[in-house]
């Protein structure tokens, strides 16, 4: 049954790839760096490494690159990522009949939390660098977002407003989201890069702004 009109009362964002144009605020780091991070890319999807292992090595990376690197370092480096157009005319338009939004990412949430403010998202959940007093980075990351177990963060925010899975679309763009897809009664794949996120979507969408998913949504 749809309630209030609605179709859903959630719907939650990936952010990388879905929200920013590019692969990964993690990758955009690396790359304004001059760093690479594909050993830890094989061993995390071998399995040797856990997701606060895999954060710690990228960060290390950069203060390697960068001895005393610090939030604002990075934070100057995320506001260059560019933007998926149509952020803006999703978001006001599920608002405007009653629909919860939220950002579920495993990304930075330096840039996670600009946009989820900049756009009037209800919440987010991404995965942060700890800092000494002064700012420095520790070399450590905060891990909200598992990568291979997005549904777990997906069931947080459906626990905070008291929304139902059948109640829920989410929308992402790689394998890491199809997790968050079987906790929702919609997945939809935007502009995917690969196989098993098609394969785990309920749809695909293709189109150079976000607002191409709306029809599907309300």
């Amino acid at each position: 049954m749809i309630s209030n009109g609605r179709k859903f009362d959630l719907v939650a964002f990936d952010m990388d790839g879905v929200l920013v144009d590019y692969l990964s605020s993690w990758t955009w780091v690396h790359d304004r760096f001059g760093v690479s991070n594909d050993e830890s890319v094989i061993a995390f999807m071998d399995g040797d490494i856990d997701d606060m292992e895999f954060m710690r090595r990228d960060i290390n990376l950069w203060i390697k690159h960068r001895p005393g690197l610090g939030l604002t370092d990075v934070e100057r480096e995320l506001l260059m990522l560019p933007i998926n157009p149509g952020i803006g005319r999703t978001i006001k338009e599920l608002q405007a009949h009653g629909v919860r939004t939220v950002i579920i990412s495993g990304g930075l949430d330096i840039i996670a939390e600009k946009i989820a403010k900049e756009h009037g998202f209800d919440g987010q959940w991404s995965n942060g660098l700890e800092s000494c007093p002064d700012g420095r980075l520790t070399g450590e990351g905060i891990l909200r977002v598992e990568l291979g177990n997005k549904r777990k963060a997906l069931q947080q925010a459906q626990d905070l407003f008291g929304i139902a899975p059948e109640r829920t679309a989410s929308i992402g763009n790689s394998m890491i989201d199809v997790s968050m897809f079987r906790g929702s009664s919609l997945g939809i794949a935007f502009n995917p890069i690969d196989e098993e996120v098609v394969k785990g979507a309920d749809l695909v969408v293709r189109d150079a702004s976000l607002s191409a998913v709306l029809p599907y949504l309300i």
